[in-house]
């Protein structure tokens, strides 16, 4: 065994690994969060330690840099060594935000909630019912279990009654601490049978519920009164799974190696899923046991590597998930490994497709398409691009494989939407970029929306060209290029904030950031063509996703992310997988709804759809090869107040 020292801003950790141990395994053995958004295949650069003393093997396509700098996936340890890991390099997992915001909630949760109540009313999953029992003598000695079903199946009419062994063992206590008076939180199972969830004190609330979006970048988390039905905080944090992989292919591939499965299982429910519930519960002064629902909206992969199923046939042709309806499952909280009551209601949302997932279906609800006969199309701008099209006589889906762009992901200084993030920039006529950070007063790296405009802006001042290249015929000290001839522009000088290194894009980002986009945009053309329409049959162009609030619709079009119609026929909608997960919380028509939504929609493979690669290759420029798609490519001056932002 060798000695490997690891040395982080924060921590010191000595640990013991084997000889010729991979450098990045050792890491992630050792509990350091180190990014590597391409799962150590060398191709993202992002995994960068710096020796401190002692060697390592290293593969012969890498070389480490003057400073000592390397990547761990090429390094073996085969000497005691110290290594630093510098902030930039490592996740932050653990930095959760919670937050109360009553405005935002009035205008994407309850509006779309009173609106769907106002067609298909409301029916609770859980509910409460009060019981005066009547104590036991000798005369009437029935058990406690047999006393509490005899009230219920007087009162609620039902001949079943269903209860755990959790419970049960709590049951003699309760009705004495109480004198017999208690209220009984259940579930109704089918038309004649309940499963009794909990057992309280009369007076109290029927319980709360919570419900996630799980994205493959972030995971977002709201708890909810369940008989009040109002949102009382909402909490996102990264996906801890990203330390395995930015997407979802590489996280595939990661679980079917070894225990890797069980790490990413882990990872998304104790890393990321119940730190939500228990700051959430925290916030709120009220026990995780008293959670007693629990719904989730995630895409095909994320919602199998939660249940821990063997996802491989995801990604090889045919492309078959192990499920899609979720409506039979019977799914506890000790299934998924949840802090929560361990009796309470488990729902996720149904899949269409191994690529078209349950945050789709959860999405479309929100985006109200089923209600209205205007064509609508509803863009997912995630890991994943998910996209639907249709009104009240049809659905059409697809999904490309946009990467992690949009979130920060596969770009040098990336990161998501968080305190620090860059996320709106316009460049000067002197070439310096002018900066809007959240929540900071220094940068810490380009969010998604942040990456658009400034992408846009490089493209407006004649910094880049058409493919995204920087030209090498304009002179500023703001780009600047390799010994390989590549670019970069420096969007913010460590000098003028601060840093320790400068915040920059290069010519490898805006690639990854053009694919991305086009194959949104692609994939977008290619739904509409499948069912002989055009971007000017769209009547209204519905965006949704964690970026989708901060996006400037001008800057979009301008690169060719978006198709260039007009922009009041955009409407920012918010996360709708989250929205949705919480109406199939609240309301048992909304879970309907939403498994109804899965069934009914039409799913194009693009991998094998004629017409799509060609697509895709012409999409990959700024905007288009096509410039008559975009006749008003940087005309355009449509601030982002102006558009609409409500649903």
């Amino acid at each position: 065994m060798i000695d490997l020292t690891i040395k982080t801003p924060n921590e010191t950790l000595q640990v013991k690994v084997q000889q010729g141990e991979n450098l990045l395994h050792a890491l992630r053995t050792a509990g350091v969060n180190i990014d590597a958004p391409c799962n150590g295949n060398g191709t993202c650069g992002k995994c960068r330690v710096k020796l401190v003393d002692g060697s390592v093997r290293q593969k012969s396509m890498f070389k480490s840099k003057e400073n000592g700098t390397v990547l761990a996936c090429s390094c073996a340890v085969v000497e005691p060594v110290t290594i630093y890991v510098p902030q930039e390099s490592l996740l932050d997992v653990n930095n959760i935000r919670v937050q109360n915001n009553t405005e935002k909630y009035e205008r994407q949760f309850y509006q779309v909630r009173d609106k769907f109540a106002s067609t298909f009313t409301t029916e609770s999953h859980v509910r409460k019912i009060e019981l005066e029992l009547d104590e036991p003598t000798l005369d009437d000695n029935i058990s406690d279990v047999t006393r509490i079903k005899k009230h219920l199946r007087l009162q609620l009419g039902c001949s079943r009654v269903e209860i755990n062994t959790h419970l049960l063992q709590r049951i003699p206590l309760i009705l004495r601490e109480n004198n017999f008076k208690v209220a009984v939180v259940y579930t109704w199972l089918d038309d004649d049978k309940i499963r009794i969830i909990e057992i309280k004190p009369p007076g109290k609330t029927a319980g709360y519920g919570v419900a996630v979006d799980v994205g493959t970048t972030s995971v977002a988390a709201c708890l909810v009164d369940l008989e009040t039905k109002q949102i009382l905080g909402e909490a996102a944090c990264a996906n801890a799974q990203s330390k395995y992989g930015a997407d979802v292919i590489n996280r595939i591939i990661y679980a079917i190696k070894g225990d890797g499965l069980k790490l990413l299982k882990d990872a998304v429910v104790k890393e990321s899923i119940n730190p939500l519930i228990m700051e959430l519960c925290k916030a709120n002064k009220i026990s995780c046991e008293e959670i007693v629902m629990f719904t989730a909206s995630a895409n095909t992969t994320m919602t199998q590597l939660l249940l821990g199923i063997y996802p491989d046939f995801l990604r090889k042709e045919p492309y078959i998930p192990a499920l899609t309806d979720t409506r039979d499952l019977n799914i506890t909280a000790a299934d998924i490994g949840l802090c929560i009551n361990k009796n309470a209601v488990i729902h996720l949302s149904p899949a269409v497709a191994s690529y078209v997932g349950g945050d789709i279906s959860a999405g479309v609800l929100p985006a109200l398409i089923r209600e209205s006969e205007k064509v609508s199309i509803l863009i997912d701008l995630g890991t994943n691009g998910e996209i639907v099209l249709g009104n009240s006589d049809f659905l059409m889906t697809c999904a490309c494989s946009a990467g992690p762009a949009f979130e920060g992901g596969e770009i040098s200084c990336g990161m998501r939407a968080a305190p620090g993030a860059i996320e709106a920039v316009t460049i000067g006529d002197d070439y310096k970029a002018q900066l809007t950070i959240i929540g900071a007063e220094k940068p810490y790296g380009i969010c998604g929306s942040g990456i658009i405009d400034l992408i846009s802006e490089l493209k407006r001042v004649g910094l880049i060209d058409a493919r995204g290249k920087f030209r090498k015929d304009v002179t500023t000290k703001y780009v600047k290029f390799d010994q390989y001839g590549i670019g970069q522009y420096i969007v913010a000088e460590k000098e003028q904030y601060g840093l320790d290194e400068d915040i920059y894009i290069t010519e490898v980002d805006i690639d990854n950031f053009i694919r991305a986009k086009a194959a949104v945009y692609s994939a977008t053309c290619v739904l509409l063509s499948s069912v002989g329409m055009d971007f000017d049959d769209l009547e209204e162009v519905k965006v949704a996703g964690g970026i989708g609030n901060h996006i400037n619709i001008k800057n979009a079009i301008n690169i060719g992310l978006f198709p260039d119609i007009d922009p009041e026929k955009y409407t920012f909608i918010g996360n709708s997988s989250l929205i949705g997960s919480y109406l199939s919380l609240i309301n048992k028509k909304a879970k309907e709804y939403i498994d109804e939504t899965a069934e009914q929609m039409t799913y194009i493979e693009l991998s094998v759809y004629p017409g799509y690669m060609d697509e895709f290759v012409s999409a990959s420029f700024i905007p288009h090869t096509d410039l008559q798609r975009f006749p008003n490519h940087n005309k355009m001056d449509v601030p982002l107040k102006d558009v609409k932002s409500a649903i």
